[in-house]
């Protein structure tokens, strides 16, 4: 069950990826092309898009790596050597 649920966040990840990226673009290109402006909001809207997929990207990572991280902070350190065991 780990390996599909694998492929589904990689699937999500694409997605938030793609559709972050391409909305602001191409919102942007038909901007220039109604208000003659070009390339002025093409640009702006990559960078919103750059913006929107880090912020994606990285809610994502946190959602997946947060708990993963949780458990092993719950862990106790275990002992480097038999040195210390015994002491």
């Amino acid at each position: 069950m780990k390996k599909w649920e694998a492929v589904g966040e990689a699937m999500q990840l694409s997605w938030v990826m793609l559709f972050s990226l391409l909305i602001p673009l191409l919102a942007g290109i038909w901007l220039d092309s109604k208000l003659g402006t070009k390339p002025w909001l093409t640009l702006i809207g990559i960078f919103l898009g750059i913006g929107a997929d880090t912020v994606g990207v990285a809610r994502m990572a946190i959602r997946m790596f947060g708990p993963a991280r949780n458990r092993a902070s719950d862990q106790p350190p275990e002992a480097d050597s038999e040195e210390e065991r015994d002491s």
